[in-house]
């Protein structure tokens, strides 16, 4: 274990014994050695930390005595992260031979401490497309992402500035998250990604997409797609990334879209059953306003952004051609 690596590769698990083999096994392949790897276990139920410790002794674990979250367990682990760069890697994904290489010559080429870097995330079971290539959100605060398209594409073949990084694979500046505090604990999963990208935009930041850094993802793994937890955290969390982020002018002017967009969720949701899960998470996200806009009025005495930069980097895309598209979808 190095002292005082370059990079410390954290990844969350929770029961993820299945999946941290392929992992681990990519992380020491890599043809770069300045890095370590820490292991931040959500308190599994399965021998995930018990395996790794006697299959991978150079991994630093962190057993959590109870589950965290996505946002807690990662902001947990970091204390024991020695890197000057945090690459918060997901348990499900794996990486490309020279996927490390390629982020360090990257990071050593550039001076500025407020980066963030997005490998190319891939399809693991179909690798000729994206699987992200970094977030984008809608003004309506739907997230957006390349997902399914070809990753031959020229967007996906060129390194570019980017709206926000999806932290199933991305690197931060270690000084960069103590200034954010890391994630939002509140927000247990989803949406803390966007909501740290957009934490970060505020202060000034920059992110960067890195074609040539290629991860392969299983994605959702751990919680599944169409799940009654993935419903709640999904549309509790929008919302509260929208009152902490979005300037007062931009919520305003999409009020009308938000609440479109609520009872178009409520439908689908009510469709397949889940209408007192959609219920609760609406619940909790008006418990939680008070909060928010406390974090809220901190983000925006330090924010770097006034709304027309802010609205200049949203997804711009027809409300009801955008509404269409998820009906036939």
């Amino acid at each position: 274990m190095m002292e005082n690596p370059l990079i410390s590769i954290l990844i969350l698990n929770y029961n993820g014994r299945a999946l941290l083999k392929q992992c681990l096994d990519s992380i020491f392949a890599q043809n770069c050695s300045d890095f370590e790897v820490i292991l931040a276990d959500n308190n599994s139920s399965d021998d995930s930390v018990s395996w790794t410790k006697e299959n991978y002794p150079k991994v630093k674990i962190i057993k959590h005595k109870k589950n965290l979250g996505f946002a807690g367990g990662n902001n947990c682990a970091l204390p024991y992260a020695n890197g000057e760069w945090i690459f918060f890697l997901n348990n499900d994904a794996f990486l490309e031979k020279n996927c490390l290489n390629v982020l360090v010559e990257h990071i050593k080429g550039r001076k500025a401490e407020q980066l963030v870097f997005a490998p190319l995330m891939l399809k693991s079971d179909l690798p000729h497309l994206v699987d992200s290539a970094g977030d984008m959100l809608y003004p309506w605060g739907y997230a957006y992402r390349y997902e399914n398209v070809l990753a031959n594409g020229k967007k996906f073949l060129e390194d570019r500035e980017i709206f926000a990084a999806c932290c199933g694979a991305a690197v931060f500046n270690k000084d960069l998250l103590r200034r954010l505090n890391g994630f939002d604990d509140d927000f247990f999963l989803y949406y803390e990604d966007i909501d740290l990208s957009l934490r970060a935009r505020h202060l000034g930041a920059e992110i960067l997409f890195v074609s040539k850094a290629k991860v392969f993802h299983k994605g959702s793994a751990t919680v599944g797609k169409k799940t009654p937890i993935r419903l709640y955290y999904i549309e509790r969390n929008r919302f509260w990334t929208k009152l902490k982020n979005f300037p007062f002018l931009t919520l305003l002017k999409y009020t009308p879209h938000s609440f479109a967009c609520s009872l178009f969720s409520l439908v689908i949701w009510t469709k397949r059953g889940f209408w007192g899960i959609w219920l609760k998470s609406r619940f909790t996200m008006l418990f939680g306003i008070p909060k928010m806009i406390k974090r809220r009025k901190k983000i925006f005495s330090e924010s770097k952004m006034n709304t027309k930069e802010f609205e200049k980097r949203l997804c711009k895309e027809n409300f009801f051609k955008w509404i269409k598209s998820l009906i036939l979808s």
